[in-house]
Order: C-alpha cells, then sequence, then structure tokens
C-alpha cells in the first residue's frame, strides 16, 4: 500500500490571519498616501504652483498689454509729427523759436 505524500504546514511564529492583514495593509497604505499628499512635496505644493501660475499668466498679460501700448506710440512718434512735438515739449522740455516760457516755482 502507497500512501500520498500530505503537505505538512509548519506552524509559523506569527500566525495572523488575512482578514487581519488585508484591511491592516490597506490602511497603512492609505495613511502612507495621505502623508505623502500633504507633505511639502504634495497637494500643497501643487496648490502653490498653480496659484503661482496663475500670478504669472496675469502679469504676462499685463506686459503685453503695455507693450502694445509702447508700441503703439513708437508708431505714432514715427508717422505722426504733432505727437512726436509733443512729446518733445511735455517730456523734454523743448520749446520753439521765439516762444517764451513761464516755470512756476512752488514756494516751500
Amino acid at each position: 500500500m502507497v500512501r500520498e505524500n500530505q503537505r505538512v504546514e509548519k506552524p509559523s511564529r506569527w500566525s495572523i490571519p488575512r482578514s487581519v492583514v488585508y484591511p491592516l495593509g490597506f490602511s497603512i497604505g492609505i495613511v502612507l498616501c495621505l502623508v505623502w499628499m500633504l507633505q511639502g512635496t504634495g497637494l500643497p505644493r501643487y496648490w502653490m504652483m498653480t496659484q503661482e501660475l496663475e500670478r504669472t499668466q496675469e502679469e504676462i498679460a499685463s506686459l503685453e498689454q503695455s507693450n502694445a501700448g509702447l508700441r503703439e506710440d513708437i508708431h505714432l512718434l514715427e508717422s505722426d509729427p504733432f505727437t512726436l512735438e509733443r512729446w518733445a515739449r511735455e517730456r523734454l522740455g523743448y520749446v520753439k523759436e521765439g516762444e517764451t516760457v513761464y516755470q512756476f516755482v512752488e514756494s516751500p
């Protein structure tokens, strides 16, 4: 008579049932994910970067408007002699020949 080999399981030191191991592992995984997201390299950094991106885009839009205005001024200075004269008088203090200039000084 031949006897079949029976599988003999050795008793382990740590006999924790699977019904405890899986939920425990899942809970630890969730805690690790939360810690990762809430530390400096996770969600707070993402929110900070999105706010910085919005501020930078607003600054770019503002600078583009400023550039458009300056391009218009350049075009007017190159093509319109009256604009060129007005700028020379207002910003550089130029005076035509024969004109009298009055300067008002504020008293201290």
